[in-house]
């Protein structure tokens, strides 16, 4: 297992439920620095899946990248069947919106870049970071989905059995939230779907079409089905410090090349 690092500050983003925190990485203090931001899955209701998630990766990252900061984010949950005392009553748009909020937080706070950062979401996390940045980089210079979620119609066709979930996360018409989606290629902009062939709960399906609907856009896409390990287990490994690791080096690159 990746050892995990302790982060800088535990910080509030929001003011609304204790939900709204996340934990920052600020090892350079250079307001041009660049940032990887993760935000977990879970289902949009699972409390054991926290921002605590990113730890792994964002770890060995960091040990990589030591000019590089980092933050991982919590958001309102759903409410969860196995817990019902938990007190989470989150509906659509509040994941989404704390994700939203979270990210104006870091960018108003540390001067966060647009096109210094990369977005890394986790399943469901992968849905909200297409949310939020459907363009590929309007709010980030590289968005990365692992094991993603992508398309909720489409999932439940594959597994109707996860239509109960998806319900409690987005109400009756849940149906309507992929046409919030609005897909619009930004310059500049790439994004990068990991899949591993081990997955136990989510075919190739998601990432191959999303894969598709970006590239059908003008959006660069980059596909990375040969990395190993279970559906949470990606989030430990060294394939997936090794995609974002080039990314970022992709940045730095291209920033040399436009100075």
């Amino acid at each position: 297992m990746t050892p995990t690092c302790k982060p800088s500050q535990e910080l509030p983003y929001g003011c609304t439920h204790p939900l709204q925190t996340l934990d920052l990485y600020h090892q350079n203090l250079d307001p041009n620095a660049y940032w990887v931001i993760f935000i977990h899955g879970g289902v949009w209701r699972d409390p054991k899946m926290t921002k605590s998630g990113g730890s792994p990766l964002i770890h060995s990252l960091l040990s990589k990248y030591p000019h590089v900061n980092a933050a991982s984010m919590n958001y309102r949950l759903s409410p969860h069947p196995h817990y019902p005392s938990n007190g989470n009553v989150a509906k659509h748009p509040d994941h989404v919106d704390d994700v939203r909020l979270a990210l104006s937080f870091l960018q108003e706070r540390y001067n966060v870049k647009r096109e210094k950062s990369v977005l890394v979401g986790h399943s469901a996390g992968a849905y909200m970071a297409f949310q939020v940045d459907a363009g590929c980089g309007a709010a980030a210079a590289v968005v990365i989905g692992v094991e993603g979620i992508y398309h909720l119609g489409k999932l439940v066709e594959e597994y109707a059995d996860y239509e109960g979930f998806i319900e409690g996360a987005f109400g009756a018409g849940w149906k309507g939230v992929d046409e919030e989606v609005l897909v619009e290629a930004k310059e500049g902009g790439r994004a990068v779907l990991i899949h591993s062939t081990q997955d136990e709960l989510l075919s190739f399906g998601q990432s191959r079409y999303w894969a598709g609907v970006l590239g059908g856009k003008g959006i660069i896409v980059k596909e990375v089905y040969d990395v190993v390990g279970s559906h949470d287990e990606v989030l430990e490994g060294p394939e997936l410090v090794k995609v974002v690791g080039e990314e970022l080096r992709g940045l730095e690159v291209e920033a040399v090349k436009q100075n």
